[in-house]
């Protein structure tokens, strides 16, 4: 420290500062001067950071020249259809190389009898990524400008599509996970097999396309539609589409397309604290409970994956069979009287009052409701418990109301619901 001090004296008093009588000006310079020696020092990084981002930029440029192209106006619906299925193709072929690379390099290095490093595996599933992120936008665009020209049919199988994609984007997240928690073995096999699933996608959505376009009829007021008038040709299956609607005509069944958000978007409601209420006080051990508001059967694979209980999932829209892969299975019970092979201990509707609305009557939900069920019944009633009691014992007398658990469940889980219980 003393030789510290005798420095830091000697430069203040024993020799004369190299800046002491300089200009301003010439201060200025030296900052200068100074401020670009630094900045020469960063050049390697900064010149990386300007690679990346020009190396962006240039694929920014590419997209937005076939958006172009997709929007030029001198293409009509079937023209520009053409493009659309061209450049899924396109997509699908290139992820057919990638994996096909994958394939050969792969082989190579067990020729060697190594695995090699996980940056070749990195490098080709994040150019897979990067393509089905970029035709997610691209085709985005495209759809959104040209609405007119997708049937109902065509709509629904790129929102079907776009399900799909969604999951191998976030499955792609979960192989990089897999990679930083050092299992390279794992990351390898699990990233061969998204690259063939990858390809299978696209391929399976290029013949869905084209069994769909042979009967797709274009807009009889086309230049109409693309000049923003509104539509005069309503035919169906072809455009225009419809307006979208949550729900079903009849207002109880949410709708495909509101099916399919939900699904995407993971927006369905799980009733968790709800459904453990219900195993606690209501449901009996080792019973059999139908679900008639089933959705995508969330409520009932969560009863089944506790091993206490089994439990059927049903549903009143008319494609939930086809979007839940037969998972749940559809069932009017809001519409018409049905029957069934056996009856259940319980039968629920935890989502009653959403699906019959403001105006729905429970007549008929009821009426199923008491066949179907052969101790009690479960249903949601926010708002709605004085018209279920009432319309209950108009039409289904054999139902008795539970006030108390009713009011256990809803302090419980916050959710209003309605026990009934069957009178012998």
């Amino acid at each position: 420290m003393a030789s510290a001090g005798r420095v830091a004296r000697a430069s203040g008093q024993g020799m004369a500062s190299p800046m002491a009588g300089t200009s301003p000006l010439r201060l200025l310079l030296c900052c200068a001067l100074v401020s670009q020696s630094l900045a020469a020092g960063q050049k390697p990084v900064c010149r990386l950071a300007e690679a990346l981002a020009g190396s962006v930029d240039a694929h920014l440029a590419e997209w937005d020249g076939q958006i172009a192209t997709g929007l030029n106006k001198t293409m009509n619906c079937s023209m520009f259809l053409e493009y659309v299925y061209l450049s899924r193709d396109r997509i699908r072929m290139e992820l057919a190389y990638i994996r096909g690379n994958f394939s050969e390099e792969e082989q190579a290095f067990q020729a060697k009898g190594e695995q090699g490093p996980t940056t070749w595996v990195m490098s080709h599933m994040s150019t897979a990524a990067s393509l089905i992120s970029a035709h997610l936008h691209i085709h985005g665009v495209l759809a959104a400008a040209r609405p007119y020209c997708l049937s109902e049919n065509l709509q629904l199988l790129f929102l079907m599509s776009l399900r799909e994609l969604k999951g191998l984007l976030v499955g792609q997240l979960q192989h990089i996970w897999v990679m930083y928690q050092g299992a390279s073995d794992w990351f390898r096999q699990g990233s061969r097999k998204w690259l063939s699933r990858s390809v299978e996608l696209f391929e399976a959505d290029l013949r869905t396309m084209e069994t769909i376009m042979v009967a797709w009829d274009p807009p009889a007021d086309e230049e109409a539609l693309a000049a923003g008038e509104p539509p005069k040709n309503n035919s169906r299956p072809g455009p225009p589409l419809p307006p979208f609607t949550a729900r079903e005509e009849g207002g109880a069944g949410l709708s495909t397309v509101e099916v399919l958000r939900r699904d995407i978007f993971e927006d369905w409601d799980t009733h968790k604290p709800l459904v453990r209420a219900l195993m606690r006080h209501v449901l009996p051990r080792d019973g059999h409970v139908i679900d008639l508001c089933a959705g995508r059967g969330q409520v009932a694979e969560f009863l089944n994956d506790t091993g206490l209980i089994t439990a059927y999932a049903f549903d009143h829209s008319s494609n939930i069979k086809l979007l839940t892969r037969d998972v749940v299975q559809p069932l009017r019970s809001f519409y018409d009287a049905v029957e069934l092979w056996r009856t259940f201990d319980v039968a629920m509707c935890l989502s009653a009052a959403e699906d019959l609305g403001s105006q729905g009557s429970p007549k008929i939900l009821l009426e199923n409701v008491a066949k179907l069920a052969a101790n009690g019944a479960i249903l949601g009633c926010s708002n709605y418990r004085a018209t279920l009691v009432e319309a209950a014992a108009a039409h289904a007398p054999s139902l008795k109301l539970d006030e108390q658990l009713s009011d256990l469940l809803q302090s419980a889980s916050g959710e209003e619901v309605c026990v009934f219980w069957k009178r012998g």
